[in-house]
């Protein structure tokens, strides 16, 4: 078992010194101690039209600790009607993995899912003015394929929420560094339980990091009063492990970041295959048209998934 535990930590740590390009994984900058960031924003002029800078910055950010990029963009429509991120995912493709967008059944006219409080009540929290614990997109019927997710503000609400997230892989050699054990622990199968609380019923059980075609991934989410979270193993290291990820999952936790998404333009890109993120709540005002709408768009970077329909 340690063994095969061992084999498991070496091809993922090599594909991620292959994905990070770096030979020292320990030399990186960890999170530990670090306060809770709001994120830069990276300005864009016209995001259908990205400066060889513009896309430097986007690229160097992507890349950074935290696995997010928040971005603003000045002109915040296309001439063609597709939207602007959609166009931004295009032309980034060589510095962040949107190798392949997503067709989704729910993309509208201009390409992208609209995100957005419908008034009635939902199943998912996606379509309410809640807050939404930390997950990563995908996290029950996709688990393991969207690469990269993009969210862009098409309209903005009367009080904005905090998008907030945390890079789950960063932790994680966090953890590695104090201790090696409840690192290790997190490559075994039922490393992480999830378990709906509403009926008890255990809705995913998965390793937190593996590796797959060459790729790293991580899956995680934060508890809440929806879903607990534990490890499903009877193994002291893993529960110190997932108590680890736990304990550094909320909004404002050690060294996670945030943004507003809180003008038209302004938008967001992370890594969700490393990378859990959520919100705070926010207020409509429908009346006098402060409504947070939001466009939605995934990308994959494995060419098996590049045909694939999110159903």
């Amino acid at each position: 078992m340690r063994e095969l535990l061992r084999d498991k930590v070496s091809v993922f740590l090599k594909a991620l010194q292959k994905e990070w390009r770096t030979e020292d994984l320990d030399s990186l900058p960890g999170s530990a101690g670090e306060p809770a960031a709001e994120l830069p924003r990276v300005k864009i002029a016209d995001p259908a039209a990205l400066t060889e800078d513009e896309i430097d910055a986007l690229g160097e950010a992507f890349g950074s600790r935290f696995g997010m990029v928040a971005f603003e963009c000045e002109r915040t429509t296309s001439a063609d009607g597709v939207h602007p991120l959609v166009r931004l995912g295009e032309q980034i493709r060589d510095v962040v993995p949107t190798r392949w967008a997503i067709t989704n059944p729910s993309d509208g006219p201009d390409g992208t899912v609209k995100i957005h409080d419908v008034g009635t009540p939902q199943t998912s929290r996606s379509l309410t003015s809640l807050g939404m614990a930390a997950h990563q997109d995908g996290w029950l019927s996709m688990r393991g394929v969207l690469s990269v997710t993009g969210l862009w503000t098409d309209e903005a609400p009367l009080r904005a929420a905090c998008t907030y997230g945390q890079n789950i892989v960063r932790l994680a050699l966090d953890l590695r560094r104090e201790d090696e054990e409840a690192f290790q622990s997190l490559f075994m199968d039922d490393a992480v339980t999830v378990r709906r609380l509403m009926d008890g019923a255990v809705v995913a059980t998965s390793p937190v990091l593996y590796s797959k075609n060459g790729w790293t991934y991580s899956f995680f989410r934060e508890p809440n009063d929806e879903y607990e979270i534990a490890s499903g193993s009877q193994s002291a290291a893993a529960s110190r492990a997932v108590d680890f990820l736990v304990s550094r999952s909320y909004f404002g936790s050690e060294g996670s970041a945030y943004t507003k998404l809180d003008r038209p333009g302004r938008g967001l890109i992370f890594n969700n295959r490393h990378c859990v993120h959520g919100r705070t709540a926010f207020t409509d005002d429908d009346p006098a048209g402060k409504k947070r709408i939001i466009a939605s768009k995934w990308w994959v970077s494995d060419p098996e998934y590049r045909t694939l329909v999110w159903e």
